[in-house]
């Protein structure tokens, strides 16, 4: 008897790891190519976003990547240590009803920010297809120019993807 009971546990054990891990791995997908994204253009990108936003002084950002919000690497985001306000991974946080994203440990709310796309434009010239999932359909999409000025990435304008959307087909 005490054999059966033992293998029972030992199965809803095993049953619970991989249950586990299957929702790990179904909320954390790395579908996007980390390499396109985790670079100096976004980077660069990203805080040319939080100056643009400054005015309406959100108290987080949450930053993913691809169409999969593939959460960005910890060496990525080391990036932003210590800036104020915080730049988090997507992961760090969760949607409220009405589409606003929270900061999981501190319940602070914030910026969601969806880097869709990188593609060069020209030598040290890029064209970046950015979500802003929190927007309404239809207005949610910016392709930013961003270019390397004397070593630094900024922003050279911001054009929205009212119907070109097609353009950068995911």
């Amino acid at each position: 008897m005490s054999k059966s009971i033992l293998i029972l546990c030992l199965a809803g054990i095993l049953t619970a790891v991989g249950v586990g891990w299957w929702l790990h791995a179904r909320h954390n997908p790395r579908a996007a190519n980390m390499a396109e994204f985790e670079n100096d253009v976004t980077d660069g990108l990203l805080r040319g976003i939080i100056q643009e936003q400054d005015a309406d002084q959100p108290k987080a950002y949450f930053v993913s990547f691809g169409a999969d919000q593939t959460d960005p690497s910890r060496l990525f985001m080391a990036r932003f240590g210590g800036h104020n306000p915080p730049v988090r991974g997507i992961s760090s946080s969760f949607t409220l009803q009405g589409g606003q994203r929270v900061e999981t440990a501190r319940a602070r709310t914030a910026v969601f920010v969806q880097v869709l796309r990188c593609r060069q434009f020209s030598p040290g010239t890029f064209d970046v297809l950015v979500l802003f999932p929190k927007l309404p359909d239809g207005e949610n999409r910016f392709t930013y120019r961003v270019s390397n000025q004397s070593g630094d990435w900024t922003i050279l304008r911001r054009v929205p993807e009212l119907n070109r959307q097609k353009q950068f087909a995911l």
